[in-house]
């Protein structure tokens, strides 16, 4: 671990991490709570997405316009997200200003107002995005794979379900609040131009009476057999989206599985752009990635193109993912190698890119990597190794998921 990088336990379980770049001139911070769709109530998923929003709709003696100008008046740039296994608040301003800044998400975090009357407003707001949903067939495909391929409760929809999220009320949304949303499962990450003991006597100081624990719910194994899920929708649209089990982010083979993908689908020298799209042009769209964390990871492919080409453009894909092995090119590895590099460096030259990374790394592996031992681990990466983890991930036990009017199966 570089000597950048300095890490402070709390009595209540809450851990900083923290990576100190003198160049910048700029601070920032990330804070995860191991709150998120998976701990939400089963009869009101969406509940931690509508509290992460609510912690911006007034909190201690400060209304939600109140509270936005205290932050303005800082120069906060300010951003939070409620995925499914954990929440993250983050945010980015001027290194002098970060005591400021922290002290006043003691109050945001631990204080907030939970009012009944913005509850509707954010309700209001939820259910717009999930009735949206309904209109991006592309997105909403993901959605149903991602329920299909994870076990309960991690296939969770992350925005909740227009069930849910009608039924959650101000007193259920305080009780969950004060239930789940727990230091045990918090990681703070501090990144840039600051003061880490600075830092810690002020988390010390506002954090430091926050108390409790919150279990993580349970893991279940991802699927050895292959599912197929079918939406019936009378468009001019097939949509087509898949997943399989691959290496953790814990995992010996993880680098190696991402630059598989990355060999898959970099752009439009990836293989599936150049077979699927531009070979015989059967789609408008195609994409594969690598989703990891610990315990759990996958590769995710999407296409979208129309019913009469939606057979032969699963058909391809599946070759492309099963012949991933053969063949693999010197030039290929080395574009896949520099595209991750180059979006690594790119993401640690913001404060706010690398304060995530910082709470991500300690969450899903205990500890940080730095910029020089990923660089390093990509670079170790030879043909055998991609070989070796498609042996050990092969994509066999697929989950398909798809919408329009005909239902696909997968190719032997």
């Amino acid at each position: 671990m570089s000597a950048n990088i300095r890490v402070h336990t709390f009595d209540n379980g809450i851990t900083l991490v923290g990576e100190q770049r003198p160049h910048m001139s700029s601070a920032a911070f990330a804070m995860l709570v191991g709150i998120g769709a998976s701990t939400d109530p089963a009869s009101q998923i969406g509940s931690a997405s509508i509290l992460s929003e609510m912690f911006n709709r007034g909190a201690g003696p400060w209304s939600s316009r109140e509270l936005s100008a205290e932050f303005e008046s800082l120069g906060a740039q300010r951003n939070h997200t409620a995925g499914i296994e954990v929440s993250v608040f983050s945010c980015a301003a001027l290194g002098t200003n970060l005591a400021a800044i922290l002290d006043r998400y003691a109050t945001v975090l631990l204080s907030p107002t939970l009012d009944k009357t913005e509850l509707e407003n954010v309700r209001l707001l939820a259910l717009h995005e999930l009735h949206s949903l309904e209109d991006e067939p592309s997105s909403k495909v993901m959605v149903n794979l991602t329920g299909a391929f994870y076990p309960e409760p991690y296939g969770r929809p992350q925005m909740g379900t227009v069930e849910g999220v009608k039924s959650v009320t101000a007193e259920s949304l305080r009780d969950y609040y004060k239930s789940c949303f727990k230091p045990n499962r918090c990681v703070i990450g501090v990144a840039g131009d600051f003061d880490f003991d600075e830092a810690v006597k002020v988390i010390g100081d506002r954090f430091g009476m926050w108390s409790g624990e919150n279990p993580p719910p349970p893991l279940a194994p991802l699927p050895t057999k292959p599912s197929v899920h079918h939406i019936h929708r009378e468009t001019a649209q097939q949509q087509i989206a898949l997943a399989y089990p691959s290496a953790q982010i814990d995992d010996p083979d993880y680098y190696a599985a991402r630059l598989g993908v990355g060999i898959l689908s970099g752009g439009m020298a990836g293989r599936l752009f150049i077979e699927v799209r531009e070979k015989r042009g059967l789609v408008y769209s195609v994409r594969a990635s690598h989703s990891a964390s610990k315990g759990r990871a996958a590769v995710f492919c999407y296409a979208g193109t129309t019913p009469d080409n939606g057979e032969e453009t699963l058909s391809v894909i599946m070759e492309q993912l099963r012949g991933l092995p053969d063949d693999i090119k010197d030039e290929e590895l080395a574009r896949a190698k520099a595209d991750i590099k180059s979006r690594l460096v790119m993401q640690s030259e913001s404060s706010i890119s690398r304060a995530s990374q910082l709470v991500n790394d300690w969450w899903s592996l205990g500890r940080i990597r730095d910029i020089e031992e990923i660089k390093s681990k990509i670079d170790e990466v030879q043909q055998d190794d991609i070989r070796r983890v498609c042996e050990r991930y092969p994509a066999s036990a697929v989950t398909l998921s798809t919408i329009g009017p005909k239902s696909l199966e997968i190719p032997n």
